[in-house]
């Protein structure tokens, strides 16, 4: 009965190893469309205690996640002021939630995606730096500033202040290396964290 029971383990251990995605319990993309990048991943997986904001989006099936400059990110035809204060000046900003239909490989197919797999331990983590970055009290729902920039997309106050050294990017940076990404954190261009992220998703 001992050998049966540790051959029985034996094997339910090399089942576990050989399941496809073992190495990581949920699947996080960074999407990067040329100058700004984002976070997304599949709405089911997504606590809504830590971020109840997600009942604005019922339908989506994939959540994307962006933090930019509060006057520049929310206007589709920006004026060349807009431009000026959101590289030179610190002004506010503001967190914009998309929902998606389809993975973002479907959604955004000429955009960038880096596919990154993180345990449950990590992920939760980087659920935990999404939620802090919303100006609102811990399990509180914020109402939404107006519409995004999709079919199923809004803005949300959010905490911090957007200037050439900390932004979209920079925020993308911050959230996966609290998710446990050997990654720099003072990285400003969309092509350098994608680089960055790629690079320490083939290091794991």
């Amino acid at each position: 009965m001992v050998r049966v029971t540790i051959l029985l383990i034996a094997v339910v251990g090399l089942l576990a190893f050989a399941r496809p995605g073992f190495a990581g319990e949920h699947t996080v993309h960074l999407v990067n469309i040329g100058w700004h990048t984002g976070i997304a991943m599949r709405r089911a997986d997504i606590d809504p205690d830590l971020i109840p904001e997600i009942a604005d989006l019922p339908d989506a099936e994939w959540i994307e996640f962006g933090w930019g400059d509060a006057a520049f990110y929310r206007d589709p035809d920006p004026a060349v002021a807009a431009y000026f204060s959101a590289a030179f000046i610190e002004t506010p900003a503001v967190m914009h939630l998309a929902g998606l239909p389809a993975p973002p490989q479907r959604y955004f197919p000429k955009a960038e995606i880096v596919t990154v797999p993180l345990d449950g331990g990590s992920f939760q983590k980087l659920l935990a730096h999404i939620s802090a970055s919303f100006a609102r009290a811990q399990g509180e729902r914020l109402p939404p500033l107006g519409h995004g920039l999709y079919r199923q997309s809004w803005f949300y106050d959010a905490l911090g202040t957007f200037s050439l050294s900390n932004t979209c990017n920079t925020w993308v940076a911050h959230a996966f290396a609290a998710a446990g990404l050997d990654i720099d954190t003072d990285l400003s261009r969309a092509s350098t964290v994608t680089q960055r992220v790629r690079a320490a998703v083939a290091a794991r």
